[in-house]
């Protein structure tokens, strides 16, 4: 028997809505497809550095650093107790300064960082203290450009950027601290994740921040082992960081990728990152199957993919100029 086919005048209103709706939702995915691609696949790429990388870039492990001075790095709390027995020696207080309950831990940022120069080539060392893991990437700079002849109305001479503040002389140093060790490894790591070993500068570390007993009051602290500097307030009265705004919230949201060293939030939300990043080039490729099995839809869906692509080719070629 043949089908009876309900005129589209005689559809309920529902109906008639439901339909455009379906249709807008198909046309608009097809040609929104190369940006839910891209979305998805710099969203991948922003979660996992080392992925299609253009620079070498190498993750090493633990055993990188076996035989080194990060083969037995001390703990939070040990570190903290050096910082203590240092400053006892050095002040020689009345009562002397003690670990108060609480324990350490690392704050202000998650690694180490050095950088490492061998022979014209340089490279970023990213170290984690808590997993005894990093990673080696090389930014060596191309060659600069030769300097361009000088406008003929150029006047004065551009001045040479101010020196660094230097470190303070009255820092608290340790020995073996983790700038020392990570300094000293830093060469082995390189030449075992398969670069050429040269001469190391860590440029930042984590702080370490532990609560201290003195003169029966408690005190947070927070020592830097790469300038040896070493302050306190009064526990409870710690700075907190200002207010996020509704706005500054979503955009951390968004710019925040990556796996941390420890399980915390953000490495569930790095799983987000990622099953985001797999659902949007799943729903453009899926969404292109589904389109193909329906023949009303195949010319004009023809018709929006091939404006897509012509949008999107255009707006990249012109984003590229504009970033580059």
């Amino acid at each position: 028997m043949a089908t009876i086919h309900e005129p589209t005048a005689r559809r309920p209103l529902a109906r008639r809505v439901m339909h455009r709706v379906r249709r807008l939702h198909l046309y608009l995915g097809l040609f929104l497809f190369p940006w839910a691609i891209l979305y998805g696949v710099t969203a991948f790429l922003f979660n996992h550095p080392t992925a299609f990388s253009d620079v070498p870039m190498v993750n090493f492990g633990r055993s990188a650093g076996a035989g080194t001075p990060l083969e037995s790095l001390p703990s939070p709390d040990e570190q903290a107790a050096a910082v203590i027995a240092a400053l006892n020696e050095r002040s020689k207080p009345a009562t002397p300064y003690a670990l108060g309950e609480g324990g350490a831990r690392y704050a202000g940022r998650d690694f180490l960082f050095a950088t490492a120069k061998a022979g014209d080539r340089t490279f970023g060392l990213l170290y984690d203290p808590v997993t005894a893991t990093g990673t080696v990437r090389e930014t060596t700079a191309p060659p600069p450009p030769p300097p361009p002849a000088p406008a003929p109305f150029a006047l004065g001479k551009a001045t040479a950027p101010r020196p660094p503040v230097p470190v303070p002389a009255d820092g608290l140093k340790l020995p073996g601290s983790l700038v020392e060790r990570f300094h000293a490894a830093g060469p082995t790591v390189l030449d075992r994740a398969g670069f050429p070993a040269g001469d190391v500068t860590v440029t930042s570390t984590p702080d370490l921040c532990f609560p201290v007993v003195a003169g029966g009051t408690t005190w947070t602290a927070t020592y830097n082992p790469f300038t040896g500097t070493l302050t306190g307030v009064p526990a409870g009265s710690e700075p907190h960081a200002p207010d996020l705004s509704a706005r500054r919230f979503l955009l951390r949201l968004h710019l925040n990728h990556g796996y941390p060293g420890a399980f915390n939030v953000k490495w569930a939300w790095a799983v987000g990152v990622d099953a985001m990043a797999f659902a949007l080039v799943f729903w453009g490729v899926s969404g292109l199957f589904m389109w193909t099995q329906l023949k009303a839809t195949r010319t004009p869906g023809l018709v929006v993919l091939a404006l897509s692509a012509t949008a999107a080719t255009a707006l990249a070629v012109a984003m590229y100029r504009a970033l580059s």
